[in-house]
């Protein structure tokens, strides 16, 4: 089974719930990333990551969902954990410092090396 197959019903979820995404794979990772219409939207492709892979160990999935709002810069940008991330992978992502993003999320992080897959993390401008 290859890994699109694998993540078939995430995939036909983001096209019902109206997700509009880019898919490209390599090294054994397929990499989705996209704009959900709404919130529940992004929700949902989350829930069905979820039953896939239960706390998301298998590491063949990259999922980089934002809401239109935000794409559209009406709203703060947020950037949602994926296994395998650190502050340091994704300030780099983003052309800031790691502790920029600790600074700005001190709300719900309790340490810099403790984030978790799903998290959603405010990015400083």
């Amino acid at each position: 089974m290859s890994i699109q197959e694998k993540y078939q019903t995430l995939l036909e979820l983001a096209n019902q719930n109206g997700t509009t995404y880019e898919l490209s794979e390599g090294d054994g990772v397929l990499h989705v990333t996209g704009t959900a219409p709404d919130e529940a939207a992004k929700a949902a492709l989350w829930d069905e990551y979820n039953r896939i892979d239960p706390d998301f160990r298998a590491g063949d999935l990259i999922l980089n969902i934002q809401t239109s709002a935000a794409a559209a810069g009406g709203g703060e940008h947020t950037y949602t954990v994926v296994s395998g991330d650190n502050l340091t992978k994704i300030a780099n992502k983003y052309g800031i410092q790691w502790k920029a993003i600790w600074d700005h999320n001190r709300d719900i992080l309790n340490h810099p090396d403790k984030i978790y897959p799903g998290q959603e993390l405010k990015i400083p401008s």
